[in-house]
């Protein structure tokens, strides 16, 4: 598979257009109140289309959150791969599932609503793997910055935990807040008061 068919809901044909229209009833009705019947008019084709593609609405399910975990994987790998210093290279890291999340913002809405919500009978999905992946590969580069000196010694979790919740934050009012998000710039102010610090720099005597 390459990158284009691994991204989520991009193409504009019946396969995807099922898949948005899947989306879209899945995040305004719920799983369970959702039929096969109402993703087919929706997409424009007829049920034996989906059932070709998907076998049937559980298929289809699970696809959104497959293909979107294996998607947001890629991207992650790609984005820890990227040059620069360690600094750079997280904020490059978090401005890149910043995006990820404003792109996709209806998939998220539909993780959101797997994680948080009730069951209603939805096929078994880990959709916490998302988060863990986001969590190793910060850590994975904190790590390395404490290890070069580009970073601060001190507890890896507690850096981890620190960016990925300015990160967090940020993504949150684009999703539930949109009037105060504060895009990538935004992201990246915030993300800087982590790295510095809020508090003034006071000399000690004598230095």
């Amino acid at each position: 598979m390459d990158a284009e068919d691994s991204k989520p809901v991009a193409e504009e044909s019946v396969r995807g257009r099922l898949l948005v229209a899947a989306i879209a009833l899945f995040n305004r009705k719920g799983y369970a109140p959702t039929t096969v019947r109402e993703i087919v008019d929706a997409a424009g084709v007829t049920k034996p289309a989906l059932y070709y593609y998907f076998g049937s609405k559980e298929g289809i399910y699970l696809a959104i959150l497959q293909e979107s975990l294996a998607y947001f994987e890629g991207e992650l790998q790609v984005a820890m791969e990227t040059e620069g210093s360690l600094r750079e290279r997280l904020q490059r890291l978090a401005a890149k599932v910043y995006s990820l999340f404003r792109d996709h913002s209806e998939v998220v809405r539909l993780v959101h609503a797997v994680y948080y919500g009730p069951p209603q009978g939805a096929p078994a999905f880990n959709v916490h793997r998302l988060h863990e992946l986001l969590v190793e590969a910060i850590k994975r580069l904190v790590e390395r910055g404490i290890a070069s000196g580009e970073l601060r010694a001190g507890s890896v979790e507690d850096t981890t935990l620190a960016l990925l919740g300015a990160t967090n934050v940020c993504m949150e009012l684009e999703l539930a807040h949109p009037e105060m998000q504060v895009g990538e710039t935004g992201l990246r102010r915030v993300l800087d008061v982590v790295f510095d610090g809020a508090s003034p720099v006071v000399s000690r005597i004598g230095e």
